[in-house]
């Protein structure tokens, strides 16, 4: 097997980044023939991609014009490079039409990949729109399965299930053991929360009404805030009070290795927020080093069955800060924590090991190869104009001119430059509602 990653560059901290980097490192210690190929342009540079990751050793192609038909054209050339591979895209829209236009052509003999990271609605779109040329998609969360089907159209034998997996401590943690409280206290509970700090999805917004209801339960905590990200300034703001009394700390984004020695830990808790998770990772990676788990209910958690009530975790309805907070302090009950994170690392051994992850990656590859080939897609359209000169010239000529004098298109964002969906990103109220559906009923 010949596998070949598409994937930007642009991004050097995250849990798809991380994800690569862990499969591509055990896949060649496995001795497949795996390369990973990133942009090198303006924004998306392979250079600091590739001492972030030095493992990868990542290649870089390149779109001189900066247009759309350039992407395609820069993919294309990759491609006839690797015809025979099996690609894997990772949020690079353009490789859709490249794949498209070579296999219409006999150019392109490999199979066509989507790995799939996000409940959002474009990605959906995508699978919608190239069901045709994608010869599978393999999704990191049960879920995520479900939509590729439901709004994705695509053919259940083509949806392949991987999860993420995550390093296993040589020697099992066991949890800290709790310092006496004075008497008639409380002992303080050691609160972690770890992502990027935004709204939308991960809800920071929750956290202070969380804390406010453990001050009104008399429950003493510290926190630990590990991330960076829009919400930082507002949070730090709401949450003034207990970093003057001095129960909280941001540490900023910290790479994986320093979160697993400064921020994980026997004996803590790691608090999630979220409206929606494929993962998390970090969950897993908690777990991992013997931590207990408090989580929102998070559109994600249902048909995955590794969050369970009382078995692996403790559970309370998204938004809802209270009945975080009445968690939360169940777990100043030491015997009870060292249940859930007892059960954690159980579960985490048997799933989403870095072990376990790899086989399961390797089985969907395989599974693909296995596949009957699709029929030839149908066509594109031709792009769109994107600028005066295509309006006159058409893309294609204009392309050209573009190269001949080395003019380019200026992007300013990651996903200007190189974007991770052909739609635009929607409002998710509608997809997260029926994906809340499908994950309560299955």
């Amino acid at each position: 097997m010949k596998l070949l990653f598409v994937a930007p560059s642009a991004y050097l901290l995250g849990g798809v980044q991380d994800w690569l980097a862990d499969l591509v490192a055990d896949q060649r210690r496995l001795g497949v023939d795996v390369t990973v190929a990133v942009p090198d342009d303006a924004v998306h540079r392979r250079q600091p991609y590739a001492e972030r990751f030095p493992a990868l050793k990542p290649i870089g192609f390149a779109n001189p014009s900066g247009s759309a038909l350039g992407r395609i054209e820069a993919l294309r050339r990759l491609l006839c490079r690797h015809p025979d591979h099996l690609v894997a895209g990772v949020n690079i829209a353009a490789l859709y039409p490249a794949v498209r236009s070579l296999r219409r052509q006999g150019a392109f003999r490999g199979k066509l990949v989507m790995t799939l990271h996000a409940l959002e609605g474009e990605y959906y779109a995508d699978l919608h729109d190239q069901r045709d040329l994608l010869d599978a998609v393999v999704v990191t969360n049960r879920l995520s399965g479900a939509l590729a089907i439901d709004r994705g159209a695509m053919a259940p034998e083509r949806v392949l299930y991987a999860p993420y997996g995550v390093v296993i401590p040589e020697r099992p943690c066991s949890p800290s053991p709790q310092a006496p409280a004075p008497a008639g206290e409380k002992p303080p509970l050691s609160i972690v929360w770890v992502g990027r700090l935004e709204n939308g999805q991960k809800r920071v917004c929750d956290l202070r009404p969380i804390l406010e209801a453990l001050d009104r339960a008399d429950q003493p905590f510290s926190l630990t805030i590990a991330g960076d990200g829009p919400e930082r300034g507002s949070l730090e703001r709401d949450l003034a009070p207990w970093l003057d009394r001095g129960w909280l700390r941001f540490t900023g984004s910290i790479p994986r290795p320093q979160l697993r020695q400064e921020v994980y830990g026997p004996g803590r808790v790691l608090l999630i927020t979220s409206r929606w998770e494929t993962g998390p990772i970090v969950a897993w990676e908690a777990m991992a080093a013997g931590m207990a788990v408090v989580s929102s209910r998070y559109v994600g958690s249902g048909l995955e069955q590794a969050l369970l009530e009382n078995r692996t975790a403790l559970l309370y309805p998204i938004g809802d800060g209270a009945a975080a907070a009445r968690q939360l302090c169940r777990l100043s009950d030491g015997g009870l924590l060292a249940e859930l994170a007892a059960a954690g690392q159980d579960l985490v051994r048997s799933r989403y090991s870095r072990e376990a992850s790899l086989s399961a990656w390797m089985a969907a590859f395989s599974a693909v190869q296995s596949l009957e080939a699709l029929p030839a897609p149908a066509a594109d359209p031709p792009p769109a104009a994107a600028g005066a000169l295509d309006r006159l010239l058409g893309p294609p000529l204009a392309l050209r001119l573009r190269q001949r004098l080395g003019r380019r298109f200026r992007h300013n964002e990651a996903g200007s430059e190189w974007p991770h969906s052909g739609h635009p990103p929607a409002p998710q109220d509608t997809l997260l509602e029926l994906a809340a559906r499908l994950d309560h009923h299955g």
